[in-house]
């Protein structure tokens, strides 16, 4: 009986192995990619405005400003000033819509002719 558990055991770790190589792996074959469509969903990426992105690069930009500073009082009003930069752009960021926008071009449907 101990020896089924533990070959039962095994054979779950290797069925585990084998999902994370599918998962993982490149030059699937096509069963294997199959199986990693069904277990894995892509997450399409929402393409982000230039202004949040602008937004977002200047407060880290200046942030690195900050702790490049040789003053540890500087440091610290740079660093609460970029913190409370990030909290509006939390904010004002949470209007952003992350749902991408599906193509409307349709393909022409053809049909043989005999």
């Amino acid at each position: 009986m101990p020896l089924l558990i533990v070959l039962l055991l095994i054979y779950c770790l290797v069925i585990c192995f084998l999902l994370a190589i599918v998962i993982n792996g490149h030059s699937l074959t096509g069963f294997e990619k199959k199986v990693r469509s069904f277990l894995v969903k892509s997450k399409e990426e929402a393409e982000v405005p230039d202004e949040l992105y602008n937004k977002a690069y200047e407060i880290v930009m200046d942030l690195g400003e900050a702790l490049e500073n040789e003053n540890d009082m500087a440091k610290h009003d740079g660093v609460q000033m970029a913190f409370k930069r990030v909290e509006d752009f939390r904010d004002d960021s949470k209007e952003f819509n992350y749902q991408s926008q599906k193509s409307t071009e349709t393909k022409p449907n053809l049909k043989v002719v005999k």
